[in-house]
């Protein structure tokens, strides 16, 4: 009989143990097995634009928000730059995907530059972002001398940062005679703006091998200071190099 009783006692604790560990499955391991495999990983939706995104998001069975948006000259508007969760992190279905979408580069507004001062123009262009690309000069009788005449874009005309612009500075009142300015010992460059403010252009620039100055010098002009000619005459010149190769003529536009 004693054998039997505890045979009988043995298979209550079996029963029991087993009823506790079904317990603990159905009320702990369960759960969590089931939640653990509702989860799933997020994808990377960054250089996607968010219409793509929207459809990946869509079959994963998450949620895109578009959070906010950013300036960013490396990727076109509407391309996703950031992403919150972040890629490949792990979380339950129906979870929204806050993005950061690119504006694409950022764009400035034309000033208004007609009348003011050449040095003012090129400040006003500065602090908006825009580049002076190239100045011409042109006679007014409207607009006097030293002011912007003309600009390449009308004023507001929207344009990507960094947009060369040209702008025309009036000489004021066209004189009756055209006088050439005295050019040598100036660079090639300030020559040429000098000639064109007196209303005559560059005509041929020949270099002459002096190395002991300062390369790209006026040495000569063709026309000699204080002479009178015609509107738009090329004056010749020749400049200083240090550079063998460059002792040819070049016509100048």
């Amino acid at each position: 009989m004693k054998p039997a009783a505890g045979y009988g006692l043995f298979l209550l604790v079996f029963a029991g143990i087993g009823l506790a560990g079904m317990l603990v499955f159905d009320q702990i391991l369960m759960p969590w097995y089931t939640r653990h495999g509702e989860e799933y990983e997020i994808p990377d939706l960054t250089e996607f634009t968010f219409e793509e995104a929207q459809e990946v998001v869509r079959i994963g069975g998450f949620m895109i928000v578009k959070d906010k948006e950013k300036y960013d000259s490396d990727y076109p508007e509407g391309v996703i730059l950031d992403q919150n969760p972040a890629p490949f992190s792990v979380t339950k279905r129906g979870r929204r995907i806050y993005v950061t979408v690119s504006s694409g580069e950022k764009q400035v507004l034309m000033p208004d530059l007609v009348g003011i001062s050449y040095r003012d123009a090129r400040f006003l262009l500065e602090r908006t972002g825009l580049a002076l690309d190239s100045v011409a000069y042109e006679y007014s009788s409207y607009h006097p001398s030293g002011v912007v005449a003309a600009q390449s874009f009308s004023p507001d005309f929207i344009l990507k940062k960094a947009t060369g612009v040209w702008i025309t500075v009036s000489l004021g009142n066209q004189p009756s005679k055209f006088v050439v300015p005295r050019v040598m010992g100036k660079s090639l460059a300030s020559a040429r703006e000098t000639l064109l403010k007196a209303g005559l252009s560059v005509g041929s620039v020949t270099y002459e091998l002096r190395q002991q100055l300062l390369p790209g010098i006026v040495l000569s002009q063709s026309i000699r200071p204080q002479e009178e000619v015609p509107q738009g005459s090329p004056v010749d010149l020749v400049v200083s190099t240090a550079d063998r190769s460059k002792v040819v003529k070049e016509k100048q536009p």
